[in-house]
């Protein structure tokens, strides 16, 4: 049902049904909450500043205040990790799976929530830069050196964003600010990763410079269980990408901005015949935004926009496929009587530009949303989102989202919501050439939560139970030769998420039970686990030394098959350590361990996976 390589082509019970099913976890959690240790105030400690969220209801809000189910990795985390790829870290630290066709470089999928790898919206500064061919975004090929914070939001989101929000949405936030930082890394596999970035201030203008370089000699993609692809050859992969910001502040509360990201790849990867072919991708943003207080409480944003996905492949059958989508917003943040409104309009073109000759190259889509954050009286929390998109291609379609919450004490809050959302066909979907469907409708989703989350500011607990239904899923009929919405998935599932921050230690750990399985047939979707979880621990003395560890936990899956029974991918766990030690007040010399335990595991059945790699980094940072 997923194929990576190509095209990714696979596809509620409401509140009430959810709570009979996991009441029983439900009391378990509450129980383990009334249990838990007194208040971080009553303890003597002063918890840390609340971060601020805003993929949740697309302006900032307190994570406190947020309703919904949301990971966030800090600069912090990032910088923590070391110099793996971003759906590494992503699995370490999103809570989502990931799929990937070989070491790196190698094209990857990720999983939200049990959705499909296309059911993902991803989002930099705003801007989408998913391929309207393909219908995926190339992970593999966004610089994490270039990122300062990523918002993993889980569940259907088109209400706030639109099509393709489906399984969640990823938002990354590049980096900007005063500083002076570098970094040099080399691993196994002769892996040299280059990074460095400025930012200052001049009066009332901000500047900010990224660049950065990799390369790898990387190990074969493919193995025996491959047949038609394997080529024993190393495929190695490299990356070059930069980074701006120039911000102004021509008044007081008035701010024009131009930002863009580039980021270009070349990889090697073993393709039909056994032969070693390269791709060669550039993914880049583009974006100029006006942020304007027109009044103390109202705020707004313009932006206009380019993402591009641009890929050329010297294959056995060479092509290309250049997708572009140029995008305009304008979204208007309003408080009013305790709550935060954000409402607006969208304007999306995506133009396809190919070697292979589509019966349509373009389409528009038009939108307006509004979404709403508000208190009701001193414990409730209401969280709601309508939006209309208007597509050339399929027509209308209207999405919306429904959560309140209820502070029952201080630090223990419960919550309840409901949400649609729709993936739009691809263009491989509706116009390649012999193997498509113009007459495709949009995949549909409807999903429902519970969630009760407590926290002191020391310590959290908290359990989300969801359930996500897909209509109209897009599958390839081999009857009549083309897609066709003919599929029906469900996932129903809980993950129990807790942390815990003391002077010097930090840990933190979630796990997910998922029935992620084909409604028509009953069989499990490819590439998920039933159950797969992570855990971290770090220890900062606040001196010269560091250290941590990272745990990956995934259960057995089952992966793509033309025929039954679908080949078996073994359960594993990951193990990666590190450390650090400072040389000096800006100098950093860190150590990375990944796959401690030389595990040999598959995320796609014969496509091979990184063994122990050690990785030396050298850091330099000063404000």
């Amino acid at each position: 049902m997923l194929n990576l390589r190509s095209s990714n082509r696979a596809r509620a019970c409401g509140v009430a049904c959810l709570a009979g099913f996991f009441r029983p976890v439900a009391i378990g959690l509450l129980g383990l909450a009334a249990a838990l240790p007194p208040t971080a105030s009553a303890q003597g400690v002063v918890p840390p500043p609340q971060s601020v969220i805003v993929t949740a209801t697309r302006t900032p809000q307190q994570a406190a205040s947020t309703l919904s189910d949301v990971r966030v990795i800090d600069a912090d985390t990032i910088r923590r990790a070391g110099p793996m790829s971003l759906p590494d870290l992503l699995r370490a630290y999103g809570g989502v799976e990931v799929a990937a066709n070989g070491g790196p470089g190698q094209l990857s999928g990720v999983f939200v929530r049990g959705s499909n790898a296309n059911h993902v919206l991803v989002l930099v500064d705003g801007v989408r830069v998913n391929s309207a061919t393909a219908g995926i975004t190339a992970f593999e090929n966004l610089p994490l050196a270039q990122i300062d914070r990523i918002e993993v939001l889980r569940g259907p989101a088109s209400s706030l964003y639109g099509a393709d929000a489906i399984g969640g949405v990823i938002q990354i936030f590049t980096r900007q600010g005063e500083r002076t930082d570098a970094s040099l890394s080399v691993g196994r596999w002769r892996s040299v990763q280059l990074a460095g970035g400025i930012g200052r201030r001049f009066g009332a203008t901000e500047l900010s410079l990224e660049a950065g370089a990799s390369s790898s000699r990387g190990f074969s993609a493919t193995n025996a269980g491959l047949p038609s692809n394997f080529d024993p050859d190393d495929d190695g992969y490299r990356n070059r990408n930069v980074g701006l910001r120039v911000a102004h502040t021509w008044a007081p509360g008035q701010q024009l901005a131009l930002r863009g990201l580039a980021s270009d790849g070349r990889t090697h990867y073993d393709d039909f015949g056994n032969t070693d072919a390269v791709t060669h991708q550039r993914l880049s943003t583009l974006a100029l935004e006006s942020r304007n207080q027109l009044a103390a409480t109202w705020g707004s944003l313009l932006r206009i926009a380019r993402g591009s996905d641009h890929r050329r492949d010297e294959a056995a059958f060479p092509f290309f496929f250049d997708t572009d989508q140029d995008q305009l917003t304008w979204q208007n943040d309003v408080d009013a009587f305790g709550a935060r409104v954000a409402a607006g309009v969208e304007w999306r073109r995506e133009h396809v530009v190919s070697d292979t000759r589509f019966d349509r190259d373009e389409r528009r889509t038009r939108s307006a949303f509004a979404s709403v954050a508000a208190p009701l009286g001193s414990a409730l929390l209401l969280q709601a989102s309508l939006r209309r998109d208007d597509d050339s291609q399929f027509g209308g379609r209207t999405t919306g989202n429904l959560a309140l919450g209820a502070h029952l004490t201080p630090t223990l809050r419960l919550s309840a919501g409901t949400g649609t959302a729709f993936k739009a066909p691809s263009f491989n979907d509706l116009y390649y050439p012999g193997f498509s469907n113009p007459d495709l409708r949009p995949e549909t989703s409807r999903g429902a939560e519970l969630a009760a989350h407590w926290d002191d500011g020391l310590a959290s607990v908290g359990l989300t139970l969801f359930q996500n239904r897909i209509r109209d899923l897009i599958q390839y009929d081999f009857v009549s030769s083309m897609p066709q919405n003919v599929a029906r998935a469900r996932n129903r599932g809980a993950t129990l998420a807790a942390g815990w921050r003391g002077p010097h230690w930090q840990a933190a750990a979630e796990w997910t039970w998922q029935d992620p399985v084909d409604t028509e047939t009953g069989a499990r979707l490819p590439r998920r686990a039933r159950r797969h979880g992570t855990a971290s621990l770090d220890w900062t003395p606040g001196g010269v030394w560091s250290a941590g560890a990272d745990l990956v936990v995934s259960g057995e899956r089952v992966d793509n098959s033309f025929a039954p029974p679908p080949p078996r991918l073994d359960a594993h766990t990951l193990l990666h350590l590190r450390a650090g030690v400072a040389l000096a007040p800006q100098w950093r010399l860190a150590l990375h361990l990944y796959n401690a335990t030389d595990e040999a595991y598959a995320l796609v059945q014969g496509y091979n996976t990184a063994g122990r790699q050690l990785v030396v980094a050298l850091e330099y940072r000063a404000p």
